[in-house]
C-alpha cells in the first residue's frame, strides 16, 4: 500500500479574501447597469459572425481553397481574441466579449467550434507572439505553416490578415463605447 506521505497536494497561488469578492461583485453589478454587459454580449456576437469574406474586412478571398479559407477563419478568431485582450481594459468586459463570440460560434457553426476549442488551433499563433520582435512577421510565417506551406506569399498574406483583423477588430472595440 502506497504511504500518504510522499502524496503532494496542490495549493492554488491566488488567495482572495471576501473583500476581493465584493469588488468583482461591485464591477459586474456597475456593468450591469450601465448596459456594458449587454453591448459586450452584442460586440461578441458582432465577432463570432466575422468571416473570410465578410465585406467590412475586405478582403479579397475569391480565389482561395476551402483549406485557405479555414485557415484565415481561424487567424481571424484568434485575432479577435488577441485584440479583446489588448484593447479592454476591463477584465468582466473582455470576459464577457469573448464567451459572447465563442457561445455564438458553439450555437451557431459547431463544427468549426469544435475544431478550434481545444486551443491548440491557437497554440502556434500564441507561440509567435510571445516571440517578440515583428509579431505581424511571425503570424505571417506561422499562417503560411498552418497553410501547409512556407512560401512568402503565404507569410504576407497571414501578415496582412492579422494587421487588417486587428485593426477593424480594435474599431468595433472603441465603437462599443463602453462606459
Amino acid at each position: 500500500m502506497a504511504e500518504d506521505r510522499d502524496i503532494k497536494i496542490y495549493v492554488g497561488t491566488k488567495n482572495y479574501d471576501l473583500n476581493d469578492f465584493q469588488v468583482i461583485t461591485d464591477d459586474i453589478d456597475i456593468n450591469i447597469k450601465n448596459g456594458n454587459i449587454d453591448k459586450a454580449k452584442q460586440l461578441g456576437i458582432r465577432l463570432g459572425k466575422i468571416k473570410p469574406d465578410s465585406s467590412e474586412l475586405g478582403l479579397d478571398c475569391s480565389n482561395m481553397t476551402a483549406a485557405t479559407l479555414y485557415c484565415i477563419r481561424v487567424l481571424l478568431t484568434f485575432t479577435a481574441e488577441y485584440t479583446i485582450q489588448r484593447i479592454v481594459k476591463s477584465e468582466i468586459i473582455s470576459d464577457t466579449v469573448c464567451s459572447a463570440m465563442y457561445d455564438y460560434l458553439k450555437s451557431n457553426e459547431s463544427g468549426y467550434y469544435n475544431n478550434i476549442s481545444d486551443g491548440s488551433a491557437f497554440t502556434f499563433y500564441l507561440l509567435a507572439i510571445q516571440k517578440g520582435g515583428d509579431i505581424e512577421k511571425n503570424i505571417g510565417e506561422q499562417f503560411a505553416g498552418r497553410c501547409g506551406t512556407n512560401r512568402e506569399e503565404y507569410c504576407e498574406i497571414g501578415s496582412k490578415i492579422f494587421n487588417t483583423a486587428f485593426l477593424f477588430f480594435e474599431k468595433m472595440l472603441n465603437d462599443a463605447n463602453f462606459k
